[in-house]
């Protein structure tokens, strides 16, 4: 049986590009999607797909705006949502808006520099397809400051936390919602210097990572931390042609459940 997003969970990622149209061939190419245009107002939206399902979009980040992948996460009342933000200690990037065809979105940037987003679904529940090649797998918050993040997340979201840590490398914290993983959090240091201040990193899965790094080379990118063995799987940062890191990670166990609903639910 299909389980519905509920509020708090990661459920769109999003791309603001300086370069949307040189965005949409990298991505396309490496992850393979699908692409079709969207008018929004005077702008495209770019929607990407896999097999007819969404799974991501690409936006013009030419105005001023947040530019990189930024997180979405579920919220019930949009307006709410972003007050309770900028209340808790963020600022509010671009006000709560509506979607054509999804629902209404806002963007926020926390107390420590990490842009993410607000999104109440009304058509749109969120992505309509995780963890396979070529989809969303994961989202991490990496920051120097991640008590105090995690502080700030929970007083928005509700979210509990598990700690997992190994003799061999650093605590990780994993943002859950009663039994469903939700994100995770690490503690920046002086191997992830690309990576200050705080920054909310969008995973995606790959079939196979030596393939993939081969092909983000090709297409003008360019491989950057890594690559890690991880419980999960082996995963390397890149940056596009633009410069915006993503982690792609070769999948051998989900990070979280992919057994949802993309209808929206009362």
């Amino acid at each position: 049986m299909n389980r519905p997003f509920q509020a708090g969970e990661a459920v769109w990622v999003e791309l603001c590009s300086s370069d949307p149209a040189a965005s949409e061939e990298f991505y396309s190419a490496l992850l393979g999607w699908t692409v079709r245009h969207e008018r929004i107002g005077s702008s495209v939206y770019r929607m990407c797909s896999l097999a007819g399902r969404d799974v991501a979009g690409i936006s013009d980040g030419l105005h001023g705006g947040p530019r990189g992948w930024i997180t979405y996460f579920a919220v019930d009342d949009i307006d709410a949502a972003a007050e309770q933000a900028v209340t808790a200690g963020g600022e509010l990037v671009t006000a709560p808006r509506h979607l054509p065809a999804a629902g209404s979105g806002a963007t926020v940037v926390d107390p420590f520099g990490a842009v993410f987003g607000l999104y109440q679904g009304e058509l749109r529940a969120g992505v309509e397809a995780l963890n396979e090649s070529g989809a969303l797998c994961w989202n991490e918050l990496d920051t120097g400051e991640p008590e105090q993040s995690i502080a700030y997340y929970q007083a928005l979201f509700g979210f509990d936390t598990e700690v997992q840590s190994s003799p061999t490398s650093q605590p990780y914290t994993v943002l859950k919602l009663g039994e469903v993983a939700v994100a995770g959090v690490l503690r920046l240091d002086n191997d992830w210097p690309n990576l200050v201040p705080s920054t909310w990193i969008t995973y995606f899965s790959v079939a196979s990572l030596d393939d993939a790094i081969s092909r983000v080379t090709e297409l003008g990118g360019t491989p950057s931390v890594g690559p890690f063995e991880s419980p999960h799987g082996k995963l390397q940062l890149i940056r596009d042609p633009e410069g915006h890191t993503v982690c792609l990670v070769e999948l051998q166990s989900r990070l979280r459940p992919d057994n949802f609903s993309s209808a929206v639910t009362a």
